[in-house]
């Protein structure tokens, strides 16, 4: 792996629900990612991958155990600020995240905070725009925008924070097809450029696209490897709930039926191909 961009050392987060229980959201995380990876982490509702997602940026410190971003641990507030300067959030409802009237105003919100000249701040909004393929759209209103590209916008106004981490949770949830390529192809663009993407997803044609796999269940992580080692593990994601990219899904029924498939089809091409060679 390369250098740790995020690591969690049995990191565990807990609530008391209301008859004073403690709950564990998460239990026992340790899990490192490296700079310039591309990880999606998938898990049914209420499983706690929101929650980890969370506490790369900030927004939850651990009950127990550690996390650190670029080396710098979470728990003192010293380095809140710090680490937020890396590690940038991206959430569902992109409406939810638009906070000016013109899109290049939005996009410039973030450096004018850190108190950055003028001039570079038209230079990074100019950049990140063009890196979201939104330049044309700088002085539209946001209203005017569709799903995805307001998250797009939001991307943007992550990278003219100079960030080299992004967070998304669960950035496609109220897309439509169209939408939500968009964001994926504007992440696999940003991801060659060598910022690291963690992506929370419950598509699994988009974790499928990622370098790694983090499967999180009932607080507890339980996989962690490349898609296809954890996308081939049928039968134990569909016992946690999981949906399963539909080649591997079918290939395994078929398996089932005698017919002789690698155990490692993931893609349609892949299953098309094994399927042409048993004809």
């Amino acid at each position: 792996m390369t250098e740790p961009m995020i690591k969690t050392d049995h990191l565990s987060h807990t609530y008391e629900d209301e008859d004073g229980k403690v709950v564990y959201a998460l239990k026992d995380i340790s899990l490192e990612i490296g700079k310039g990876e591309f990880v999606a982490i998938i898990g049914t509702n209420g499983s706690g991958k929101s929650t980890l997602a969370k506490h790369f940026n900030v927004l939850l410190t651990p009950t127990s155990g550690t996390c650190e971003v670029c080396g710098m641990r979470t728990d003192d507030p010293a380095n809140i600020w710090k680490i937020r300067q890396h590690v940038g959030m991206v959430f569902q409802n992109p409406d939810n995240q638009i906070v000016a009237a013109v899109v290049e105003e939005d996009v410039a919100f973030g450096p004018e905070n850190l108190g950055i000249p003028s001039d570079e701040i038209k230079a990074r909004v100019s950049d990140a725009l063009r890196r979201v393929n939104m330049t044309i759209y700088a002085k539209h209103g946001p209203h005017l925008l569709s799903g995805g590209q307001k998250q797009r916008v939001a991307i943007a106004g992550i990278l003219a924070m100079q960030c080299d981490c992004i967070v998304l949770d669960e950035p496609t949830a109220m897309l439509d097809p169209v939408g939500r390529k968009e964001v994926m192809d504007t992440l696999h663009q940003l991801h060659d450029e060598g910022i690291t993407i963690i992506i929370i997803t419950h598509f699994m044609e988009e974790a499928v696209q990622a370098d790694r796999v983090v499967v999180v269940d009932r607080a507890e992580m339980k996989m962690d490897g490349t898609p296809r080692d954890v996308f081939t593990h049928v039968k134990e994601l569909k016992a946690m709930g999981l949906d399963v990219p539909v080649a591997a899904e079918l290939a395994e029924r078929l398996r089932q039926k005698g017919l002789d498939l690698p155990d490692s089809i993931i893609t349609e091409e892949e299953l098309g191909d094994a399927l042409c060679r048993l004809s």
